[in-house]
């Protein structure tokens, strides 16, 4: 493995995560991070191939998942939208793949966090302001520049309003932010003091709050309860196992005993307002019924069936993902997800590599679980195909951790090996 201690993609690309103007070119909508993955997907695609790191099998998968579901836009709208297959495939196969080829160890893990966190913070004091007053002083001012995102204007929550920071929707702006919580804590905090840790973390977990979305408090609520689990059961060599079984138990429990499914009860209790969870609720009857029409190659971008009174939202990822290109997508996906879990997981890692794991396992949990509640799209999908190929050089670093470490814990002083006395 080569490493690359300068992945110097990363501050582009999070910079332009958070510029909140667009512009049209071709019939293709056009922002900051957009350039950005269109300028460096064929580089990313080269060094993949270059034979100077493994290819692993969510890199075949993530490949699989994209074709397919251009494939599905094709059989459901011939070329009409081919637009939208363009754009799509790189906002799906560019972030991950310059994942790949910039994050190749500790160091370049680092610097993703960093940039993660610093444009969670660069947006809080927008997102504050927004939430007491009402108006996005960001998009005010990008709107000199060109075209930006609709300030999104809803009923107060909790006596605020809801933030979008600079994102096109307050839900995916609160995701986008709680992604940086466990990464700031596990890497940015790593050997550090616990003042330090909690100042990281309360910055994420401050602008996450500000878009008032159950979905990413969900995601953050994720992280806490596997910190907590982690840290109650440390003696426990089989902890992890025990939690899935204890979920699985769970699941079936109330499979057979409760008169409403798993996933209802989740939408009815997982929601800050009871119409939210009743609307959710009937999203996954009818778009179930949907996937079950058209199990192969989805619906495609046509309407879904609904009463005429529902939003044409579908607030829930993976079930939209199989509605809109069939069975074949979700599972080309969740595969990706597994075997990122499955090759990082046996990954032997100790010190730094092995905290920086937990960091982004955490991460990643508390979104693929909040993605239940909530559709990602724009630039809080490119950051989830991003983090699932930003993890996976640690399934090469097992050495690394043997090896002299670029900012050593002081705990792990190493013995003199030899004395006067041997």
């Amino acid at each position: 493995m080569r490493p690359n201690s300068k992945p110097f993609v990363i501050p582009f690309l999070f910079m332009g995560f958070i510029l909140p103007f667009y512009f049209d070119v071709l019939g293709m909508q056009l922002n900051g991070y957009r350039i950005v993955l269109i300028i460096f997907f064929i580089p990313a695609i080269v060094h993949w191939l270059d034979g100077s790191t493994r290819i692993h099998k969510p890199d075949i998968l993530i490949i699989c998942f994209a074709l397919w579901n251009g494939l599905a836009i094709f059989a459901n709208h011939g070329l009409a939208r081919w637009e939208y297959v363009g754009i799509a495939i790189i906002e799906t196969l560019s972030p991950y793949f310059i994942a790949r080829w910039m994050i190749r160890d500790a160091s370049a893990f680092r610097t993703f966090a960093v940039w993660l966190f610093a444009v969670v913070a660069i947006m809080l004091p927008f997102s504050v302001y927004q939430s007491i007053t009402n108006t996005s002083l960001i998009l005010d001012i990008f709107s000199a520049l060109g075209q930006v995102y609709n300030t999104v204007q809803e009923q107060p929550r909790l006596g605020f309003y809801r933030a979008q920071g600079s994102m096109p929707h307050p839900i995916l702006y609160g995701l986008f932010c709680s992604v940086a919580f466990g990464l700031s804590w596990y890497v940015l905090g790593y050997g550090k003091s616990l003042s330090y840790k909690l100042s990281r973390v309360g910055v994420v977990v401050f602008a996450t709050i500000t878009s008032l979305s159950s979905g990413a408090w969900l995601a953050i609520a994720v992280q806490v309860g596997l910190m907590s689990w982690k840290t109650v059961f440390a003696a426990l060599k089989k902890k992890w196992n025990l939690l899935l079984y204890i979920f699985i138990g769970m699941y079936a429990f109330i499979e057979v005993f409760s008169n409403r499914s798993p996933a209802q009860i989740f939408a009815a209790y997982l929601t800050l307002k009871k119409s939210t969870a009743w609307n959710r609720i009937h999203i996954f009857t009818n778009a179930t019924d949907d996937i079950m029409r058209n199990p192969i190659f989805g619906i495609g971008l046509n309407p879904w069936t609904r009463p005429r009174w529902m939003v044409p939202s579908v607030d829930n990822y993976w079930l939209l993902v199989t509605m809109r290109h069939g069975f074949p997508s979700l599972i080309f996906l969740f595969l990706v997800v597994f075997f990122v879990y499955r090759s990082i997981g046996r990954a032997q890692l100790t010190g730094k590599l092995a905290s920086y794991r937990f960091g982004y396992l955490f991460s990643l949990s508390g979104f693929c679980v909040a993605a239940i509640t909530v559709h990602v799209w724009d630039a809080t999908f490119c950051l989830f195909m991003f983090m699932l190929g930003a993890g996976l050089w640690m399934v090469d670093a097992e050495d690394e951790a043997t090896q002299q470490k670029a900012d050593p814990d002081p705990r792990d002083m190493r013995k003199i090996r030899y004395t006067r006395f041997d």
